[in-house]
């Protein structure tokens, strides 16, 4: 995002960039401005995850309603790769109690690498299931590629990517 940020403000400042593109721009590098912002405040919660200092706020809200919401957030790139879509879920209305942000941003996250390594024309599977504990299974099914068995072991290590090539995806 810096890069962006500078470039497009350095463009500005010296006259390459025409004044009637500088609003346009200007989005950009506000667009670019908020994506630091969230990268610098994740960054904020690693660290404090970390060192035990996250506090987790337990609430009750509807985990089914948080799921069509997040894969709804995905519809341009669930059209664009025609994707099938199934929900299972024990009940239309679950109640989590849970720190809400928190379990947004992992279903988030999850619903993004499925849809971002579905094949095309692919089905995409969110189930919610109530375990005999009262609790709740997620899983999240895709029809892709998968991960290599030998890269499997390293799933859990933070900025591990499979494909060495992906290294220039800046999308995730």
């Amino acid at each position: 995002p810096m890069t962006s940020i500078s470039g497009f403000v350095d463009g500005i400042l010296d006259g390459v960039i025409p004044a009637e593109k500088h609003s346009h721009y200007l989005r950009i590098v506000s667009d670019e401005i908020k994506r630091l912002s969230r990268l610098v405040v994740s960054l904020l919660d690693i660290s404090r995850i970390q060192a035990g200092a996250r506090k987790f706020t337990m609430i009750p809200f509807d985990i089914c309603e948080m799921s069509r919401q997040i894969l709804f957030s995905f519809e341009k790139k669930i059209e664009a790769k025609n994707l099938n879509i199934v929900f299972d879920f024990d009940d239309e209305n679950l109640t989590a109690i849970a720190d809400r942000d928190a379990i947004y941003q992992v279903l988030y996250n999850l619903c993004d690498n499925a849809v971002k390594f579905s094949s095309d024309g692919g089905l995409l599977k969110l189930s919610i299931n109530k375990t005999k504990s009262r609790k709740y299974l997620v899983s999240i099914y895709n029809e892709g590629q998968g991960i290599p068995t030998g890269d499997i072991a390293h799933v859990f290590e933070r900025f591990y990517k499979s494909d060495k090539s992906r290294g220039l995806d800046k999308s995730g």
